[in-house]
């Protein structure tokens, strides 16, 4: 699985409504907060991963649709 980067996972969280982000993940909302607006000091592996499989997954179905 391809991870995306602190920056590319902050780019795509721009439009997105963190609380969806935050149920379909299983991550906590302040997490995700925290990672959008760059306030996080740091994320672990699960959370990198959790998040690119979301953002990536929603991604490849929006190519498909068009």
């Amino acid at each position: 699985m391809r991870l995306l980067t602190i920056a590319e996972i902050r780019a795509r969280l721009q439009d997105r409504r963190l609380e969806l982000v935050a149920i379909a993940t299983g991550l906590h909302y302040n997490t995700v907060l925290y990672i959008k607006t760059g306030n996080a000091k740091s994320a672990n592996l699960s959370t990198v991963e959790k998040l690119s499989a979301y953002l990536l997954k929603d991604c490849e179905c929006n190519n498909n649709d068009k």
